[in-house]
């Protein structure tokens, strides 16, 4: 069993202006920090024993504000990325055919199947532990799915998470 503790990361300058971050680094907008340093005080009276990210830039630094007082091992890891949407990286959501996705773009089902390594991962690694992970909406989303045991065609089941939300679950 693993104690789960999933959230997404602070607001950012890209979520503002409505673009597709994918794998972009980031950059956390003021409020954005000031969501992270928020998550580290829900956080205070949680025992974790380690936090498991996402690489990109704007997930490592709200893990830096969230988890600044606190000493834990931190491992980050591309399995947390979100999803990779090709040749729509950077440009306006609302610019695109969002029917039809690139044929370079990392596909739902792909993300879930990512999402279920990563669950994999978790089992063989973390056994027993309480465990902050902090990634992205759509990975974020893919992963619950996976330990709620529902299929790739029914994400959107999953609620969307709002930055710096918290979800706490447990895998067995």
């Amino acid at each position: 069993m693993v104690d789960l503790y999933i959230a997404r990361h602070g607001q950012t300058e890209e979520n503002v202006a409505r673009i597709f971050q994918g794998h972009l680094p980031g950059h956390l907008t003021k409020e954005g920090k000031r969501q992270a340093v928020e998550l580290g005080r829900r956080l205070a009276g949680i025992e974790l024993d380690a936090v498991l990210s996402s690489d990109l830039q704007r997930v490592v630094d709200t893990v830096r504000l969230a988890m600044a007082s606190r000493n834990l091992p931190w491992e980050k890891t591309p399995l947390l990325r979100e999803i990779d949407w090709g040749s729509w990286t950077g440009l306006p959501l609302d610019s695109v055919d969002r029917s039809r996705i690139p044929a370079d773009a990392e596909s739902k089902e792909m993300l879930y199947e990512r999402a279920g390594k990563c669950i994999g991962y978790i089992r063989r690694h973390y056994q027993g532990k309480r465990l902050l992970v902090v990634a992205h909406g759509l990975i974020n989303r893919s992963l619950r799915a996976q330990i709620e045991g529902i299929p790739a065609d029914r994400l959107t089941s999953i609620p969307h998470m709002d930055n710096c939300e918290v979800v706490h679950m447990t895998l067995v």
